[in-house]
């Protein structure tokens, strides 16, 4: 609820006796309102609260779907919205990696798991933990594992004394009689019915931290997966319904990398919050977590780098070739340039403009890209003076821009470069030849 929700149901709002009694801490009824909405009081505070807005309250502030610290402060859950753009996704979908403890190969697997990571657009990316088959030698075999800064699920048949001083670790197992209470526990079927049924039984049982597995996905058509799928997240996200109130787990059991890639984006968008992968392929999950660092951005909140120049190729060390290459902070943009600029000899200054992480031409429209800006950039980065060849080259689609920079720019040449960043180093060898003579 918001401020505004609370303060109509109180005695301020309703215009009562004990209006702004000040009894609650705090001058009138509209700053304990606030106060409420934003949580840094109890609705306790107030002698005044009738039996109404306590319900509405208590409704208003069940969770959704509880957050789950997986470990190495790598989060999942926390859902409040069924569709990114009512708000935004809070922890991206978590990747584990199936490994046996008895596979004798598992510590060079499991070395190549630790090992990959990507990075794409100013963000890098590994593997989030192991899926591990207890097949005996367990406990050692769990430390390898945390060595490596990686999280642990384990799949057991029965918790026995060995765990007991192995923590921060998440339990699949038949039987949770010998699990400690604060441990996370995995809650699996592969009907959502059942599923329920089981949250509700181990919830009665003290066991306040889960994750719920719904299994057998290769034995479903991916519609039905789909389906159940997005009813859990419904019960949870809509209904409230607390034995759906938690991070849902799946694994995909199949070989084929292009089949792989294809569940996996389909669970990624819908809903599975932890995927297990029986395969661990570095092709595959490089596009898997590209698909997954675009689900899971702020669609309210543009990617953006900072504005600044930056270095590319040395430019310091080679005034007399150094140019300037400009475009704005969107980060998509920014990378697109940077990659390829960085794939060529030519010592660049990239100039990146305060462009709320606006694209360039959405940038021009809103006038975030302007002209006089770009004089406020180039004049106070001094490096800029030291070049042989004052060049600046603009993106090819604010080509309306060119006589004006040149204008308030009259020492610098304005070149229009081009409106695709492939296109860029052809474009710059073409420059070196015909304007630089490199």
């Amino acid at each position: 609820m918001n401020a505004i929700e609370i303060f109509k149901h109180l005695p301020g709002g309703l215009k009562i006796e004990n209006a702004n009694c000040k009894e609650c801490g705090f001058p009138t009824c509209m700053a304990f309102a606030i106060k409420l909405a934003s949580k840094n009081t109890q609705i306790e505070k107030c002698p005044f609260v009738s039996k109404e807005l306590k319900q509405l309250f208590e409704e208003a502030n069940i969770i959704q779907q509880h957050e789950i610290n997986l470990g190495n402060d790598i989060k999942s859950g926390g859902e409040t919205v069924m569709f990114r753009h009512e708000k935004t996704f809070v922890n991206p979908t978590r990747f584990y990696i199936t490994l046996s403890s008895n596979d004798i190969h598992f510590d060079t697997k499991l070395n190549d798991i630790a090992d990959y990571e990507i990075e794409r657009v100013g963000e890098t990316f590994k593997i989030d933990g192991i899926y591990l088959i207890d097949k005996g030698n367990i406990n050692e075999t769990i430390h390898k594992i945390k060595a490596k800064s990686l999280n642990v699920i384990l799949k057991t048949k029965k918790i026995t004394e060995e765990f007991e001083n192995v923590d921060n670790i998440i339990i699949e197992a038949d039987e949770f009689l010998d699990v400690k209470k604060k441990n996370t526990i995995v809650v699996s079927s592969d009907n959502i019915e059942i599923l329920s049924q089981k949250s509700d039984t181990v919830q009665k049982e003290g066991f306040k931290s889960l994750i719920l597995k719904y299994e057998n996905i290769e034995n479903k058509d991916i519609k039905s997966v789909i389906n159940d799928l997005t009813n859990i997240r419904f019960e949870a996200i809509e209904n409230k319904n607390q034995a759906f109130a938690y991070p849902v787990m799946t694994r995909i059991k199949e070989q084929d990398i292009n089949k792989i890639a294809a569940i996996a984006s389909l669970l990624i968008c819908r809903y599975s919050n932890v995927i297990v992968f029986d395969v661990f392929d570095k092709s595959l999950f490089s596009g898997l977590f590209t698909l997954r660092q675009n689900i899971f951005t702020n669609p309210q909140k543009p990617l953006q780098v900072e504005s600044k120049i930056y270095e590319i190729n040395n430019p310091k060390e080679n005034l007399d070739k150094a140019i300037v290459v400009m475009t704005t902070n969107f980060a998509l943009t920014y990378f697109a340039v940077a990659n390829e600029l960085e794939a060529i000899d030519t010592p660049t200054f990239l100039l990146i403009t305060p462009s709320d992480g606006m694209s360039v031409l959405t940038a021009w429209s809103a006038e975030k890209f302007t002209a006089d800006m770009v004089k406020k950039m180039v004049n106070e980065n001094e490096i800029l003076n030291g070049l042989k060849h004052k060049i600046i080259i603009i993106p090819g689609l604010l080509a309306s821009m060119k006589e004006e920079l040149e204008e308030i720019l009259p020492n610098w040449k304005i070149i229009v470069g081009t409106n695709e960043a492939f296109e860029i180093p052809q474009f710059i060898e073409k420059l070196n030849k015909q304007i630089i003579n490199v």
